[in-house]
């Protein structure tokens, strides 16, 4: 993918975010990897619903900014670490989403409540420690948590979503979004009952195998 086109992407991913409120305001950012050693990310202080293509900054993993006229997100230190060490996460999304902030406020994880979350996350979503944002022990705090994990929920702050392509990054967040709202709701009639594990086990590894079109390309329309 040549970086014009993976810039359209990033600003379309941060336009679709905001439609389905998972960003609102300033807040929030996305990356992707490009090439080796390489990321091009959202700068800091920008609506993602008013992004341009030449806005996005490409950056190395080092923290050093190749191309690009603004700051980038001050959760660059968290995108490049992530990059660092998980050579399967091809993109990343950091969203500010109603029910799972609520969750990450309180402190709760999200458990798998449905077939659809475990079929394409399969796992818990686990909450960070509260580390001031920005910092490098913010972002080795992400990571530890994250671990190989597709999601985390970041306490009193956020959720961290990852994936091999910035539709399967939106497309997790989007699910914990779901899930968060989902888990809420259940408690709220008297209790949340989680799936199994031996069935999350079985519905992720089914997804993996057979679900979606060659390579597990999602149609989304970016």
């Amino acid at each position: 993918m040549s970086e014009q086109e993976l810039r359209r992407k990033i600003v379309a991913v941060g336009k679709k975010a905001f439609d389905y409120k998972l960003l609102s305001g300033t807040w929030g950012n996305i990356s992707a990897r490009f090439g080796k050693g390489r990321m091009l990310i959202t700068p800091s202080g920008f609506e993602k619903a008013a992004l341009k293509p030449s806005d996005i900054i490409l950056m190395d993993l080092e923290g050093n900014i190749l191309k690009g006229k603004w700051k980038p997100s001050s959760e660059m230190p968290m995108h490049s670490l992530i990059y660092k060490t998980r050579e399967d996460v091809n993109a990343i999304i950091h969203t500010h989403s109603y029910y799972a902030i609520a969750l990450a406020v309180a402190g709760q994880e999200i458990p798998v409540l449905t077939s659809e979350f475990a079929s394409a996350v399969g796992h818990n979503v686990p909450v960070t420690r509260y580390v001031t944002s920005g910092t490098r022990e913010f972002a080795e705090e992400v990571v530890r948590t994250l671990g190989e994990g597709k999601a985390v929920l970041l306490r009193n702050h956020g959720v961290v979503a990852v994936g091999d392509s910035l539709e399967d990054a939106f497309q997790t967040a989007l699910l914990v979004e779901d899930e968060a709202r989902t888990f809420i709701l259940a408690s709220s009639l008297g209790y949340a009952k989680p799936l199994d594990l031996n069935e999350v086990k079985k519905l992720r590894e089914a997804y993996l195998k057979s679900y979606g079109q060659e390579k597990r390309r999602l149609n989304l329309r970016l």
